[in-house]
This record gives structure tokens, C-alpha cells and sequence, in this order.
């Protein structure tokens, strides 16, 4: 019975040792610690901007879609992509470093206010072969629901709120010292509370947005 066809029949070779090998490739991805993080996502909460996107995913309006109908199209056409995204270690300290009153801050925003009449001139009157800013703007606008108009309104109107109550208890509390000084009457702290927090806000607005501008083109022109 040990032999088929006049051939001994041959125990079956032990299966060979499965050997597997892994290389662990270089790693530069940002990290950060959990107190950055924590730190990271108060400032979030507390600028507005979580405010602002917690209450549109509530209305499950999806944000962001642009980049990956772009990623798709340019895929489609044989375009190379880069991310032009940037990490929230290099956002935020830009961000912090454009919003310390320095002389060059204050120069920076100074100067931004002054060319934001000549940079609407050119939204509104765009030169021949540019893109029509406001137009292109107003048929998107006019594309949309209404649970996204609902959800930008309302997502609006909670970040608005989240920031003025803090410029407000900021500027309540210099109010407050200057009282107890003497520098400031209690007929004038309700005028003078509005000054400040004008002041701030013609401060941060142009700072912020060159903030972000800036990190964006960091990171696209690497």
C-alpha cells in the first residue's frame, strides 16, 4: 500500500518558514504633545472658529469638498498635486507671532487698511483675464440650499457671539483698572469699552487673515 505506480510514495515536504521583513521608513509628520493640543483646541474654541464649523457639521452641510473635486479633476488631466494645507503647530504660531503688538505689527496693519480700498477697487473691477472675484461669489451663493445658508447664519451668529463676549470681558476689565485709577470716568467706560474693542478688532482682522495667508503660501512655494 506504500507504493503508486512503481514509485515509493514520499513523505510531504515541510512547509517552507514564512519570513517577512518591514522597514521603518523616515517619519517627519508634525506631532504634538497633549498639552498643545489641549492648548490648541481652546484657542480653536475660543477665536470662533470651532464655533463656526461645530454648528455647520451639525447641519451635516459638508465643508471642505472643493479640494477633493479639485484633487480629482487636475487627477483627471494628468496635473501633479501638492497639499497646500498646513499643520496646526505652524498655523498657530504664526498666527501668535502676527497678533504680539510689535512696531512691525502695527506698521503691518496700518498698511492694510490703508490698501483696502484699492485692493476692493480691484475685486469689484477686476482686470481683463482675471477671475471675477464678486460674480463667481455670487453664483456659488446663489447655489446653495437653504440648510446651508441656515447653517452658515447660524454658525456665523455663534462665533460672532463667542468673540465679542471675549473682546468684551477684555476690554471690561481695562476698563475696570482705569476706573480704579482715576483715568476714566464712569459716565465715559461704556464709550471707552467700545474704543478698545474696536481697536483690537482693526488690530487682529487684517494680522489674521495675513496669518493664514501667509502659512498657505509657506507651504504651497516650499
Amino acid at each position: 500500500g506504500g507504493e503508486k505506480n512503481g514509485c515509493p510514495a514520499e513523505a510531504a515536504a515541510p512547509p517552507a518558514a514564512v519570513r517577512a521583513e518591514f522597514e521603518v521608513a523616515p517619519d517627519d509628520y508634525p506631532r504634538r504633545t497633549l498639552r498643545r493640543r489641549l492648548c490648541q483646541s481652546c484657542a480653536l474654541l475660543l477665536s470662533g472658529i470651532g464655533v463656526l464649523y461645530g454648528i455647520i457639521q451639525c447641519f451635516d452641510v459638508e465643508v471642505g469638498a472643493e479640494f477633493l473635486a479639485a484633487e480629482t479633476t487636475a487627477t483627471a488631466r494628468g496635473i501633479p498635486c501638492a497639499c497646500i494645507d498646513v499643520d496646526m503647530n505652524h498655523f498657530w504660531s504664526r498666527v501668535g507671532a502676527m497678533l504680539i503688538p510689535t512696531p512691525r505689527n502695527l506698521r503691518d496693519a496700518l498698511l492694510s487698511w490703508l490698501a483696502l480700498p484699492r485692493v476692493t477697487f480691484r475685486a469689484l473691477f477686476p482686470p481683463h483675464g482675471n477671475v471675477d472675484l464678486l460674480g463667481g461669489t455670487l453664483l456659488h451663493l446663489g447655489s446653495l440650499p437653504l440648510r446651508t445658508w441656515v447653517a452658515f447664519m447660524l454658525a456665523g451668529f455663534g462665533a460672532s457671539l463667542v468673540v465679542n463676549s471675549i473682546l468684551g470681558l477684555v476690554s471690561a476689565a481695562s476698563i475696570e483698572g482705569a476706573e480704579k485709577a482715576g483715568a476714566v470716568t464712569e459716565a465715559d467706560s461704556a464709550d471707552v469699552q467700545a474704543w478698545i474693542a474696536l481697536t483690537v478688532e482693526l488690530f487682529c482682522f487684517p494680522q489674521i487673515y495675513a496669518a493664514v495667508v501667509a502659512s498657505r503660501d509657506e507651504a504651497m512655494y516650499q
